[in-house]
Formats: structure tokens, sequence, C-alpha cells
């Protein structure tokens, strides 16, 4: 269950368990973390980086210039939220 972008987290040490969404273009980095725990489950966190993952990246395509843009639109931004930031990217350009 590994795609591109997204790595799983597991560790003994620590209490975080879940997936880390990572994407970088033009020295911009963006980077969000998806808990097991919030989202009840291993499948459920996972499947809301992908949602996200291809959320950034259609928004990336219509913006391909502006990565710092399309990163700031989706930092707060949780799944339920990445159509309305896309939105946002959109009306800036």
């Amino acid at each position: 269950m590994t795609q591109r972008n997204i790595t799983r987290y597991t560790y003994e040490t620590t209490s975080f368990q879940g997936w880390r969404l990572s994407i970088c273009r033009k020295w911009n980095q963006f980077t969000k973390y998806f808990s097991d725990r919030q989202y009840g489950s291993e499948e459920a966190a996972f499947e809301a980086a992908l949602q996200m993952r291809d959320k950034i990246f259609e928004a990336l395509q219509k913006n391909p210039s502006e990565p710092r843009t399309v990163f700031e639109s989706f930092k707060n931004s949780g799944p339920e939220k990445a159509l309305q930031s896309e939105e946002t990217v959109a009306a800036k350009s």
C-alpha cells in the first residue's frame, strides 16, 4: 500500500502512527502528516493522504510556476478542505 510521495510512519518509540505526505517542487517543500488515530484507521489515513496528494498535483498542473502558492493553500487544510484550497489557487492565477 505504498504510493509516490506518501511514506508510512510506525515507530515503537513514538506515539504517532500514520502516513506522511511530502512533495517538493522548485525548492519548495510541502509536508503533512495523517494520523491513524485522527482518521480512525490506517486505511482511512492513507486514503486521506492520497486524496490530498492528488488534489495538490492537480493544482500544481494548473499553476506549475507557483508551487509555493499551491502549497500554502493546502497548508492548514484537511482532505475535506482540499477542493476549497484548489479553488483558492485557481482564483489567484
